[in-house]
């Protein structure tokens, strides 16, 4: 989860291994995205995007992996606004992969760790919140399951697909930087640029916390190399195992002060 240019927070979804039934809303593409693929050697899809990010996707390394708004895509017909309406068919979305020859197996740079046990020294947090100031996160620990549930301007956040309420084994909180790049302008008002493109500065490293089991950990993330994922050591440099399951990383901007409450 990140932040767009507007006061709104945008999902990138990565998939690996697993897929639901469809994805979506499929929206438009952000400076974010020229990073994720590249960590995760993956295709990409969108629909849309300002000129300067297009220019930017499709002069990339991944440019082959590349499916905007084309194959595998479909309007749901549902009466709500547009950009709402743009879904997914994850078999048509392999098989696009397949026919420009890029459904190979990823090679990533370097490698998450995974436990099933809770490491030691975590602290108890069974509920955080991520304040973006303008819509506010928060995250549950319920014990049964051994997930967070997350709930979204105090609303149950609901998956799509099962109505379910959304569950994640970790949750990973980093305000790497993010500035504005002057050259992308993604919104024209009145014949000036009202808002300049968010250039989220996801690699070298800082600190963070990663939530799973009911605890809060202090960590470094790391990201060296553009093909690197995103991984974690804790105080003395050792790895840090996520939870084995899903993550949800929330992707803080660097420019607020104090966004993370953390309940015992």
């Amino acid at each position: 989860e990140h932040t767009t240019e507007g006061a709104i927070t945008r999902f990138s979804a990565i998939f690996y291994g697993k897929t639901p039934p469809k994805i979506g809303p499929v929206r438009s593409a952000r400076l974010i995205d020229l990073e994720l693929p590249a960590m995760f050697d993956a295709g990409l899809v969108f629909s849309g995007a300002s000129a300067g990010v297009r220019q930017r996707l499709y002069s990339s390394d991944f440019a082959n992996r590349i499916n905007e708004a084309g194959y595998g895509l479909y309007r749901t017909g549902e009466d709500k606004p547009l950009e709402h309406t743009l879904y997914g068919n994850p078999e048509q979305l392999w098989q696009y992969l397949d026919n420009v020859g890029e459904n190979t197996p990823p090679n990533f740079g370097t490698f998450l760790t995974f436990s099933e046990a809770a490491p030691e020294g975590g602290t108890p947090a069974t509920y955080l919140a991520v304040d973006y100031q303008w819509t506010n996160v928060e995250w549950k620990y319920d014990e049964e399951s051994g997930k967070y549930l997350r709930w979204a301007d105090g609303e149950i956040h609901a998956d799509g697909n099962t109505l379910e309420q959304v569950a994640v084994a970790n949750v990973v909180v980093i305000s790497p930087y993010h500035v504005e790049d002057p050259t992308i302008c993604e919104e024209i008002r009145d014949g000036v640029c009202a808002h300049l493109s968010v250039q989220i500065q996801l690699w070298g490293s800082g600190n963070g916390a990663v939530f799973r089991d009911g605890q809060r950990y202090d960590v470094v993330w790391h990201r060296e190399g553009r093909n690197d994922l995103l991984t974690f050591t804790d105080s003395a440099g050792n790895p840090f195992p996520l939870k084995v399951g899903n993550t949800w990383v929330q992707l803080v901007p660097s420019w607020l002060t104090e966004p993370l409450t953390v309940e015992p």
